[in-house]
């Protein structure tokens, strides 16, 4: 057993979200911090090596996590508190894995709401080693393995690009880095029957150097073989082949794959400009080379953060809400779209020298090219601003849910709960059952696209970014509205015609039947007011029970908004007691919808029950996009979708007044 001391930062690992988590009333989500997966390092301070966490209660330093770590933007340690996100509230060790619940601050509610849309999906986990167990390459590992049998979680990192261990950077490794000693411990192993050649074709040489030399007065001592020796000459050579790799703008792997089948350094050189013609032809590399024009903060891999930088100066460009010009977006001012895709395209080791500003842009809006996420991300975070900016007026009076499917969703409505008898004689309980009814509905997909051309790019055109997905934003939650209203008011708003919607009992929503339709003397006023919430009053159950249903808001078309406010908001104390406006307060909904089914009708809500129930598909409860590069637009094109529905629960929260005279 051999132990040795070694420099090392502070190291990042892929972590992620659960989706299925999400829950935005606490503002909380479950977070897999790391699976321990193994995956390729680099460092100044040693050569690649394979590294792998053990993950289980004795490997792991517990004190922070019971503490709770700090979810961070971008590993960004060092900015102070304006960098901390949230906080993890608790954490376990299970099946291999350590996972917890992290809890946002109220004051990252857009960081949430992002995270909880699906838009900011990457999570990293930055973490400390204290101690390794190291083992040898051999017959069967290339490069040494490394696994860590004494860690310590730091902080948990939102970031922009995802962060596989396979990616390992040297970025936060450069001089001046802080770094900690690590424990290296070597478990000694038999030499593989390659190493014993190798010593055996060492011994060799020097005996028959030996016998070449002339005859010294005494015989030297037989040569010994040092193992470390033996394989530190085997594994010589995969260092050049990994600076060949690199400085061509290929994966590490390319060089490890290649050493392992025992590929001659000359001959990997070819490999590798055979690959470099390949990639060309195919459109580019994916790996990340340094921009010489930008800086790095010393803290995220340089391709994160050119594409972070990048972001931010184009949303600030496009107007998102919130955008700031950061420190790294300022390298980009100023430069036009074409710039900061010809830029991101170098990065990625794509060759652009000699290329018409058609072919930059063609190659631009490539899949593979990074250029086409950083447009999705700001059209989608200027739709759903516009989105959410646009009044959905149902959304107090009703019930939202969400659907996993787009199968038929039942809805039932309980009657009463059975009526308290008293006891016989016997002291016996007699039993009750419950009556119900039901209603169904199922959400539907609606969907249309935005298209952003290469034309666009050249021209430098904004409007694409900033001016169409404000537009897609209202017309998504118009769609709901149309949706909503359309069921409760019986219109088809979306074709502009009479609707035909009928409850289960085949009936209207508003009936006579249902108790809860107004017709004669119903104009708003203070008569027809009161007579309406008698008929709340006087709501029964399905079992013949009353109610005693109270409506707390009204629903009226434009023509009565000066009237109700007259009626429910009284500025001025009348002098009669008689001449008062009802004590009881109750909310108003101006929808200019009801006015095109009728100008004088008006309708009213409770919150007692469910009245209608309005759903989302799960994990898409606003606007999805999807980036697609298609050929049959010179460019790419943003899918905008929003799946909803909404059916009908209980007519005896609602009532109807027709307005009639």
């Amino acid at each position: 057993m051999a132990t040795r001391k070694e420099k090392m930062p502070s190291l990042k690992g892929a972590a992620f979200f659960r989706p299925e988590t999400v829950d935005r009333e606490n503002m909380t989500v479950e977070i897999v911090f790391t699976t321990g997966e193994a995956g390729l390092r680099q460092s100044w301070w040693s050569d690649p090596y394979e590294e792998s966490l053990r993950v289980d209660d004795k490997s792991i330093r517990q004190e922070r996590l019971k503490k709770g770590l700090s979810i961070l933007d971008s590993h960004n340690r060092y900015a102070g508190i304006g960098a901390v996100l949230g906080v993890t509230e608790d954490y376990r060790i299970e099946k291999g894995q350590l996972a917890g619940t992290c809890r946002f601050s109220k004051n990252q509610q857009a960081v949430f709401d992002d995270v909880a849309d699906g838009i900011l999906r990457h999570v990293s986990l930055g973490y400390r080693i204290h101690e390794y167990k190291v083992t040898k390459p051999g017959k069967d590992t290339a490069i040494e393995q490394r696994e860590a049998i004494d860690w310590e979680p730091l902080e948990l990192s939102i970031v922009p690009v995802s962060f596989e261990t396979t990616n390992g950077t040297r970025d936060a490794e450069r001089a001046g880095a802080e770094t900690y000693d690590v424990t290296l411990t070597q478990e000694e192993t038999p030499m593989t029957e390659e190493e014993r050649a190798a010593a055996a074709a060492l011994k060799a040489q020097q005996e028959e150097a030996n016998r070449t030399q002339p005859a010294a007065p005494a015989a030297p001592a037989a040569p010994t073989v040092n193992a470390d020796e033996v394989r530190g000459e085997t594994r010589a050579q995969l260092k050049p082949m990994l600076e060949a790799a690199r400085a061509a703008g290929l994966d590490d792997a390319f060089a490890t794959d290649a050493f392992a089948d025992g590929t001659g350094i000359d001959a990997f050189r070819a490999l590798v400009l055979d690959k470099m013609a390949e990639t060309r032809k195919a459109g580019g590399v994916k790996s990340f080379a340094v921009d010489p024009y930008l800086k790095s903060d010393g803290r995220r891999d340089e391709g994160e953060s050119l594409i972070r930088s990048a972001e931010e100066a184009i949303m600030v460009r496009a107007r998102v809400k919130g955008a700031t010009l950061t420190e790294g977006a300022r390298e980009f001012s100023g430069r036009s779209m074409m710039e900061v895709a010809r830029t991101l395209l170098v990065a990625q080791g794509v060759n652009v020298r000699g290329l018409s500003p058609q072919k930059i842009a063609t190659r631009a809006m490539h899949s593979t090219s990074d250029f086409p996420l950083i447009l999705e991300n700001v059209m989608n975070k200027n739709l759903l601003d516009a989105y959410r900016e646009t009044p959905r007026t149902f959304m107090g009076l009703g019930q939202a849910s969400t659907a996993n499917d787009f199968r038929e969703k039942h809805l039932y409505r309980l009657g009463d709960a059975p009526s308290l008898k008293p006891l016989n004689e016997n002291g016996e309980y007699q039993a009750g059952t419950f009556s119900e009814a039901k209603e169904r509905y199922a959400i539907d997909t609606f969907a249309r696209k935005i298209a952003f051309t290469r034309k666009m790019l050249i021209n430098d055109d904004m409007g694409a970014l900033d001016r169409m997905p404000r537009m897609f934003g209202p017309a998504g939650a118009r769609l709901e509205n149309d949706i909503v209203w359309g069921l409760l008011l019986n219109y088809d708003f979306i074709n502009n015609k009479a609707g035909s919607v009928l409850m289960e009992d085949g009936k209207a929503l508003f009936h006579a039947d249902h108790a809860n339709l107004l017709t004669t003397g119903s104009a708003l006023s203070k008569a027809s007011l009161t007579a309406l919430r008698k008929l709340g009053r006087k709501m029964k159950t399905l079992d013949g029970q009353f109610m005693n249903v109270e409506y707390n808001a009204i629903a009226i078309p434009e023509d009565l908004e000066t009237t109700a406010e007259d009626l429910l908001l009284p500025r001025i104390v009348a002098a009669k007691i008689e001449d008062q406006a009802p004590r009881q307060k109750m909310d108003i909904i101006v929808e200019p919808r009801l006015a095109v089914v009728d100008t004088a009708a008006w309708y009213a809500f409770s919150a007692m029950m469910d009245t209608f129930e309005y759903a989302h598909l799960a994990g898409e409860e606003e606007m999805y996009t999807e980036v697609n590069t298609n050929t049959d637009v010179d460019g790419l094109e943003v899918k905008v979708r929003k799946d909803f529905g909404a059916g009908l629960v209980d007519y005896r929260g609602m009532a109807k007044a027709t307005g009639a005279a």
